[in-house]
């Protein structure tokens, strides 16, 4: 399927690529309460993001409960720097 075509269905993937490349690596629960990407639609960003290379998740054992981490790929901060510009953009026209 063509990427933007994927991009268009999912919106949370941009607002989620955008937010990971401003705060790095994120715990999943903190990216859905720092975002209003509602969380259906943030579980399923998340899987689309992984399918197409931009993010990885983890899961960090070292506290208790572990947490479920998430952070942007190479190719996905290069995505994300794309939107941060077409964001600023945007904005420098209103």
């Amino acid at each position: 399927m063509d990427p933007l075509k994927i991009l268009e269905k999912q919106s949370g993937m941009l607002r989620l690529l955008v937010y990971l490349a401003e705060d790095g690596e994120k715990p999943l629960t903190e990216v859905r309460d720092d975002t209003d990407i509602p969380i259906h639609q943030l579980y399923s960003s998340v899987d689309k993001c992984k399918e197409m290379g931009l993010v990885k998740t983890r899961i960090d054992n070292t506290k208790y409960p572990p947490k479920n981490l998430i952070y942007a790929t190479e190719k996905g901060k290069k995505v994300a720097e794309k939107l941060l510009e077409i964001k600023n953009l945007i904005k420098s026209y209103q």
